[in-house]
């Protein structure tokens, strides 16, 4: 339940109500509101009906368990090879794996290898804080987000967050972000964070996490193959004298290559859809998006820009 907070927020709830049926969306009044979330609000907004919510760490064990998966835990790769047609990836003097194929999707930690080192890619840090459920709490049927979001109870407790610091590369949580979230809460809902107890909660003792977001300058992800970029500027330097050209040269791909990174804080939606994306690509497949969009996600748009700015550096 995405609460309708201010003005502009409103407005753009109703262009979406207009735009997409009720099946995926549901524009609530405040009573409604309150009825699907069972918690008092201060506004009514958008409800999704096939919307939930997962726990990342318990969605990735399971994920990882499924056929034709196999797990190396605890190993660094600190290198890329390719020989003879296939990519190695070396912890110092142990090669751990090879294929003809090979995703990078360790958020801006991609920028350690050579052919992704100038992808515009920054951290974002944020931190979720935990709360003991109450009897009282236990009412919370749904997700509901504002500028922040809190989840019903797993496990005993609900997840609040989350914080953004573009600053700190810190990942020790803090008591002010655990109070900033706090905060949060109340402006989600006053009557949840009086069921919680929030006043008397003191933010130092309070258990959370902190962890980095990647966006990229666009906030697109960062879903494809990879080129060369040294011999994609030679292949296209035209394009620094007259963006309207169309050069017929091949992109000189780095084949097998692929990154899937940039997600920031949608990677849970996107990232899979992102996954299926590179399986089509590979596969040379009918895409899964419309075409502009896999083109808007496409590593390569940040070399074309420079190309058409002047900016494409030979070498």
């Amino acid at each position: 339940l995405q609460l309708a907070f201010d003005d502009k927020e409103d407005q753009r709830q109703i262009k979406l109500d207009q735009a997409f049926s009720d099946t995926l969306l549901q524009r609530l009044d405040q009573p409604q509101a309150e009825a699907v979330a069972g918690v008092g609000l201060p506004s009514g907004g958008l409800y999704y009906p096939e919307g939930g919510w997962v726990h990342p760490p318990a969605l990735c064990q399971w994920q990882a368990g499924q056929p034709n998966i196999t797990l190396l835990p605890h190993h660094d790769v600190v290198q890329l090879r390719k020989v003879d047609g296939l990519w190695q990836a070396w912890d110092g003097e142990r090669l751990l794996a090879s294929a003809p194929l090979v995703v990078l999707a360790s958020a801006a930690d991609i920028h350690r290898f050579e052919p992704c080192a100038e992808l515009p890619l920054k951290r974002i840090r944020g931190q979720i804080t935990r709360l003991p459920a109450t009897n009282a709490s236990r009412a919370l049927g749904t997700v509901v987000c504002a500028d922040g979001y809190v989840a019903p109870p797993r496990l005993g407790e609900h997840t609040l967050g989350a914080s953004f610091d573009f600053h700190s590369t810190d990942l020790a949580p803090t008591a002010a972000e655990h109070a900033s979230n706090l905060e949060l809460l109340r402006e989600i809902s006053g009557d949840l964070a009086e069921r919680l107890g929030a006043a008397e909660l003191e933010p130092a003792s309070l258990q959370g996490r902190a962890a980095f977001r990647c966006t990229s300058p666009d906030y697109l992800p960062i879903v494809g193959p990879l080129a060369d970029k040294a011999a994609f500027n030679q292949a296209y330097a035209v394009l620094g004298k007259d963006a309207r050209q169309l050069p017929d040269s091949s992109c000189p791909w780095l084949a097998g290559l692929y990154v899937n990174s940039g997600h920031g804080s949608r990677g849970l939606i996107t990232a899979p859809l992102a996954g299926e994306l590179i399986a089509a690509w590979v596969d040379n497949a009918p895409l899964p998006v419309p075409r502009d969009v896999a083109e808007a996600c496409h590593p390569n748009r940040f070399m074309l820009r420079e190309l058409i700015r002047g900016k494409g550096k030979q070498g």
